[in-house]
């Protein structure tokens, strides 16, 4: 089935259009410049091969708009993550010369990381520039925002492709548990906001997403959810495994009781030792790194604590960076066999790509 899949994508791809699976959606370009066609095409190949100084660019990247979030999420390792770093945003003119050099390459970009990207004061415009470039994008949001403190009408007009809103439980003694600080009934104001504008212009490109992070304290909220995304109207619903980050075992009492809600590691201790011999077919160092707010470019956002730097983009060119000596030194360490040398690839949550149980249309 895959392999079908694979073919059926390189005829589309042969015939000037590109499809991009993401988080179990279908996401595609039609008469895209024969530049990205051809760039898609050869970092696969050379992704294959292992190529340590590869001659493409990558398929996309995760883009750090902002370092900034008005949460403190007790999931998540953001402080490990921006230990000994400025608070700030991505400049402006970091982020146009940029897409000068590889916009015409790239087939997606993320925007998010440990920051709130609604927080960057010119998201929408960079959201829009992206676009300009034939440029499939994608943001995450918390929705920690009223709906006159963002340009909802920028932001649906941006050409913004997926808009995820993490709703993780319904009722605020939930919902805060997860997202520390966070008020769920000022997400659900910013939610319908959002969905509204949405309707009003008439943008049926732009999808969508209600997401929850499945954990033992909201599992029971997971259908509340879902009946929420269907009323205000939302094009899709999803379900994401938690991450535990630095803890991989199946005991952890935060992991929901239901272990189809439970990524393939963490349903079991024979799944998870057997998850652990896996071979790990990662990519990532040809297809898709993580780009800091400041310019720093890692192989993959995994790497929280920054301990395989390939260099800054902002201080020479992507390609003096993506090309350079440090970046063909530690693609050496991902093994033909598939072992990799690298801590946080040894807590690689990606070896199955089965993050996100849920995600259909409502």
């Amino acid at each position: 089935m895959q392999k079908k899949s694979y073919v059926y994508r390189l005829a589309r791809l042969l015939g000037g259009e590109l499809v991009l699976p993401y988080d179990r959606l279908v996401f595609s370009r039609r008469s895209v410049p024969v530049k990205k066609l051809a760039n898609r095409l050869l970092c696969r190949v050379e992704g294959g091969l292992k190529a340590g100084r590869p001659l493409s660019y990558p398929l996309a990247l995760q883009l750090e708009p902002t370092i900034v979030c008005q949460l403190d999420c007790p999931y998540c390792p953001r402080v490990k993550a921006t230990a000994g770093m400025k608070h700030g945003h991505m400049e402006w003119s970091n982020y146009t010369r940029l897409l000068e050099e590889v916009g015409h390459y790239l087939g997606a970009i993320a925007f998010w990381q440990w920051g709130e990207p609604l927080l960057h004061p010119r998201i929408a415009d960079m959201i829009k520039l992206a676009h300009s470039y034939g440029i499939i994008t994608f943001m995450s949001t918390n929705a920690q925002f009223e709906p006159g403190d963002v340009d909802v009408p920028a932001l649906v007009a941006s050409g913004l492709d997926m808009l995820i809103i993490s709703m993780d439980g319904t009722r605020q003694e939930t919902y805060e548990k997860f997202r520390a600080g966070g008020q769920i009934e000022r997400l659900k104001r910013f939610a319908r906001a959002v969905i509204e504008e949405k309707k009003r212009v008439h943008n049926k490109d732009l999808v969508i997403n209600i997401r929850i992070v499945a954990t033992s304290e909201n599992e029971a909220e997971i259908e509340e959810v879902r009946q929420f995304a269907q009323e205000a109207g939302a094009d899709i619903f999803s379900v994401k495994s938690v991450s535990l980050y630095y803890d991989d075992s199946p005991d952890d009492p935060r992991l929901p009781v239901d272990i189809n809600l439970r990524s393939y590691q963490y349903r079991g201790r024979e799944e998870a030792q057997r998850y652990r011999r896996l071979r790990n077919k990662c990519r990532k160092p040809w297809s898709w790194p993580t780009l800091r707010y400041d310019g720093t470019l890692l192989f993959c956002e995994c790497d929280h604590r920054m301990e395989a730097r390939l260099g800054n983009v902002f201080q020479s060119s992507f390609k003096e960076v993506w090309q350079g000596e440090t970046a063909q030194n530690l693609r050496k360490h991902f093994h033909r066999n598939g072992h990799i040398d690298f801590e946080f690839c040894q807590r690689c949550r990606y070896k199955i790509d089965d993050a996100i149980r849920i995600a259909e249309e409502v």
